[in-house]
């Protein structure tokens, strides 16, 4: 059975019992025009040892229970007890709004042949009928259901949810080569069904939101995300209509990650696409989406709250704190897709913040996705985006902004990589970076930082100043990192918690690290010199397990307590850069333009020369171009005697040549002609001083360099 749950036993926490909006439910209609289809071999082989006498049927759905609720549910004890026509209405109910109202897909091909099967589990002698709840096909022709009865009560999540992974499976059946099928696209699976239940019950639930809030820096494919990451099909909804996401699911093809996809379909550059992720990030700063008001609860009510909502973002390590130069640790830098969010807090109420962000691209990282969010009253204002491995970026924040932040994304230049499911931390290319910022610091650096109140029956522990949860019981020689957390259990000895690590029960004793993005489950004890770092979780699972030597730094359910060393990381060392290199604009040095890996490597640049001129201003121009893009760099020198106070440069383009993305100045483009307009921090240029901006763009093979310099009205020289 293609059952697309992707290891649901491992979820953290189970969905609470919030009110749940019922829907109408409609009379159980009499079975009609669709055909019963169930794999002979189910009884045969008794894989699912069905009778007719324990069966029920309505327009779309036959449903299968076992022997353990007898002929008639409804007089079973205790656990076996439910009501057949109930879940068949549920479900018809459910079939209804995915088809008719938010149209996910139509009802053609296997859809409308046959009814799709819903096994009550746990109503069976056989053990192996034993899920709580998944959804998926079986023999490429009809969609399945395995639903306990407690998970398929009134109102229940769990059969939107799962009838969700139903439709997903119909996206493909009895068709090759389409359909989400890639092992990159687990965690899409899952945020989708989240995504297509709130559409039914918008204030039921809203997945496993500590995981996802825990770790945003982790890439967005990760098994760590998959409950959680139904911000992105709502960004997309909010963006782009519903009907898009449908279009994603329905046109996929079976070689590509979901971003491949909505890249595809809307015919858009991985540059427009990296910008869309950025921007998609911007608004989880304060969660601006249209449905808010709906999930916010769910946030604020998060389990583990009393953390998660004491700070906003993540911490950053100063490098020269004279110079306002600060980095991200490697533990905390996003992975491809992942951000950070970064609090600063303003010099000046209304004054203008500026931020030099230099990324390592040395280590084989090759892009990153930068802007502010200013914040007034919980209202967020975006600041433009930049892209690239090195660049400036400023916000001249309004009064009453009390809250900046800088939001950095991994945003890989070239494609969009496609992990495995379980392809974790160590698999992973990760983004690190540094900047310098003016204007503001980032919030725990500021001079009179007073750390938040522990709230929610927490404190924070005196070694370290994490957070310890009221039902744990920590050491006072025990490490608890200032971002680290323990949510129950015990730690004791010179066990050490770092970073963003967390314990959620279990036992850490002796000298154990737990680091990075790494969780300790209950059932676990991690003692004598093991580290479990990355995104790694207990090993052997929650099942139970004592580990006293190795370090394991992957979510691997199938790797036991082995002693060995860690998973070999892709990802290298690098060093740290001087102050002077993020040198602001306007303070010490001029900001470079930030370079951009092109899809062939090693690209031959084209200069055009520089010449003299009568004129008061000079163009210097140069392009790196590869087989179907380009960038280019532009200085423009004021030739004149008194200072040029705002500056609008326009040129043309001859051979269809289109911008896709800039920094450092903001550009446009009409047809062939191209106007780039200053940025705020490089408004004035002073007699036989400069400015450089840069861009990139698409090209369809002929990359002429563009002519008709002017700049404010007056031609250039080039």
């Amino acid at each position: 059975m293609r059952a697309r749950r992707w290891l649901a036993a491992l979820a953290l926490v189970a969905l609470g019992a919030a009110p749940m909006a019922v829907p109408e439910l409609v009379p159980p209609a009499a079975a009609a025009a669709k055909s019963v289809w169930i794999p002979a071999r189910w009884q045969s082989t008794g894989e699912v040892p069905w009778a007719t006498d324990r069966s029920r049927e309505s327009t779309n759905f036959i449903l299968l229970w076992g022997e353990k609720s007898g002929t008639n549910p409804l007089n079973a004890s205790g656990d076996y007890r439910f009501d057949p026509d109930n879940i068949l209405s549920q479900l018809e109910t459910l079939y209804a709004f995915y088809i008719n109202s938010m149209r996910f897909t139509t009802e053609t091909g296997l859809l409308a042949q046959h009814k799709i099967i819903v096994i009550v589990t746990r109503t069976w002698n056989r053990t192996a009928l034993d899920a709580w709840a998944t959804g998926g096909s079986t023999d490429n022709t009809v969609g399945v259901i395995n639903i306990a009865p407690a998970a398929a009560q009134p109102g229940s999540w769990g059969l939107a949810h799962e009838l969700g992974h139903v439709f997903q499976n119909y996206t493909f059946l009895g068709r090759s080569g389409v359909g989400f099928t890639h092992a990159s696209a687990g965690t899409f699976w899952e945020a989708s069904a989240e995504f297509m239940a709130m559409q039914v019950y918008p204030r039921t639930a809203a997945g496993d939101l500590t995981r996802w809030l825990r770790t945003e820096n982790l890439y967005y494919s990760s098994s760590r995300h998959h409950y959680g990451a139904w911000m992105l099909p709502q960004y997309i909804k909010d963006r782009d209509g519903l009907a898009m996401f449908n279009r994603v699911w329905n046109e996929a093809l079976s070689s590509e990650h979901p971003l491949e996809t909505y890249r595809r379909i809307n015919n858009i550059t991985q540059a427009e696409l990296n910008r869309r992720l950025g921007e998609y990030a911007q608004h989880n700063v304060t969660w601006d989406y249209t449905n808010r008001a709906d999930f916010l609860p769910f946030i604020t009510n998060v389990y583990g709250a009393g953390f998660l909502n004491a700070y906003k973002g993540v911490p950053v390590e100063a490098v020269n704190a004279s110079a306002r130069h600060y980095r991200i640790s490697d533990a905390m830098a996003p992975s491809d897709y992942g951000y950070n969010k970064i609090q600063l807090k303003p010099d000046t109420d209304g004054g203008l913040i500026r931020v030099r962000l230099k990324g390592h691209a040395e280590t084989g990282a090759t892009g990153w996705t930068f802007g502010f969010v200013a914040v007034r009253n919980g209202v967020p204002r975006y600041g433009t985006l930049a892209q690239g491995t090195d660049a400036e970026i400023s916000i001249q924040t309004q009064s009453g902004e009390s809250e900046v932040f800088l939001v950095v994304t991994g945003t890989p230049a070239n494609a969009v990589p496609k992990y495995g499911f379980l392809d974790g931390w160590p698999k992973n290319r990760r983004y690190p970076y540094e900047f310098r910022v003016s204007g503001a610091y980032p919030v725990e650096h500021a001079p009179g930082y007073v750390k938040p109140a522990a709230t929610n029956g927490g404190r924070w522990h005196s070694n370290g100043g994490g957070w310890v949860a009221g039902n744990a019981s920590v050491a006072s020689t025990a490490y608890v990192g200032p971002r680290a957390a323990v949510y129950s259990g015990t730690v004791t000895g010179n066990a050490r918690i770092e970073d963003l690590a967390w314990v959620n029960g279990g036992t850490v004793n002796g000298n154990a690290v737990v680091r990075g993005s790494a969780i300790v489950q209950g059932g676990a004890t991690v003692g004598g010199s093991a580290v479990v770092g990355g995104d790694a979780e207990p090993p052997g699972g929650p099942t139970g397990t004592n580990c006293t030597s190795g370090t394991y730094l992957m979510f691997n359910p199938s790797r036991g307590c082995d002693g060995a060393g860690g998973e070999s990381d892709i990802n290298p060392a690098h060093g740290t850069f001087s102050s002077d290199a993020l040198a602001i604009s306007g303070t010490t040095n001029p900001t470079p333009t930030p370079t951009v890996v092109p899809t062939n490597p090693t690209p031959s640049p084209t200069v055009v020369p520089t010449t003299p001129g009568a004129t008061t201003c000079r163009v210097a121009y140069t392009a790196n171009s590869w087989s179907t893009g380009f960038t280019g760099e532009i200085t423009v020198t004021n030739t004149g005697t008194g200072a040029i106070n705002g500056w609008t440069l326009t040129f043309g383009f001859a051979n269809g040549q289109t911008v896709t993305s800039s920094w450092n100045a903001t550009v446009s483009q009409s047809g062939t002609t191209v106007t780039a307009r200053n940025a705020d921090y490089n408004a004035t240029i002073a007699p036989g001083a400069g400015v450089s901006f840069g861009f990139q763009a698409t090209h369809a093979g002929t990359d002429t360099a563009p002519a008709g310099w002017s700049l404010n009205g007056a031609a250039c020289a080039t």
